[in-house]
């Protein structure tokens, strides 16, 4: 988790009140990963806080255009004055940050971890560039989202790839791949593809050529200024 927050929000630690509108065109992005007006999951953040008993009516005004905005994939922003300023309020209960962490952890984790189970995947790195995946472009089946990128990487390879992992992935039910090797070929098409997880494609490679693929106490990732960060695997 600590690895998705440094990406998103710049930061490892869990921005709860973290509100501004997206520069790649999402309408707002607000949260610990950046949930955004456009795909819908802030609005299933801010329905969950609503369920629970510390909902105080501070997004009432909003409810209707968030909606109308998910449902039609919207980046607008229009009539959605003060928002930042409702979500920052709410960020001061503790309820709303488990809302946050319920539907990171529904809406992205578990998802990702099928993909994980599908092929066996056991390394810490590639677990954790599906679940980036999934947070950053989506989990549909198009080439530009989690599903898509990985049946076009399950799709390169016709035969078994032998590799010096110590661990093989198996493909279309049918060839053992060394997951070193599979891992590349899934960041290579990530980077063809994904139009907003380029920055964090280059990070999950510095990781890969430090050879760091299983984590137990730490990662040393490095950022966009190309600056070495060390996160403990709290979250991770």
């Amino acid at each position: 988790m600590q690895l998705v927050s440094l990406f998103q929000t710049g930061s490892t630690a869990q921005n709860f009140a973290n509100c501004g509108k997206d520069d790649d065109g999402s309408g707002y992005a607000s949260g610990i990963i950046n949930f955004t007006t456009r795909n819908g999951d802030a609005l299933k953040v801010i329905k969950e806080f609503m369920d629970t008993s510390s909902y105080n009516g501070e997004f009432d005004d909003y409810i209707d255009t968030l909606e109308e905005y998910a449902d039609s994939g919207s980046s607008s922003t229009k009539n959605l004055d003060g928002y930042c300023d409702a979500w920052k309020a709410a960020a001061n209960n503790t309820e709303f940050w488990s809302a946050q962490g319920s539907v990171v952890y529904n809406e992205y984790n578990l998802p990702s971890q099928e993909y994980v189970a599908k092929i066996g995947i056991k390394f810490s790195v590639t677990q954790a560039v599906l679940y980036d995946t999934a947070i950053v472009d989506g989990l549909g089946s198009g080439k530009s989202t989690l599903g898509g990128m990985f049946k076009a990487t399950n799709n390169v390879f016709d035969s078994d790839v032998t590799g010096s992992s110590g661990n093989s992935v198996t493909v279309n039910d049918e060839y053992q791949v060394d997951e070193y090797v599979w891992l590349q070929k899934f960041l290579d098409i990530r980077e063809k593809n994904s139009s907003a997880g380029r920055k964090n494609i280059e990070a999950y490679r510095s990781i890969v050529t430090r050879n760091d693929l299983n984590w137990s106490n730490s990662v040393t990732v490095t950022d966009s200024d190309g600056d070495d960060i060390v996160i403990k695997c709290k979250y991770t």
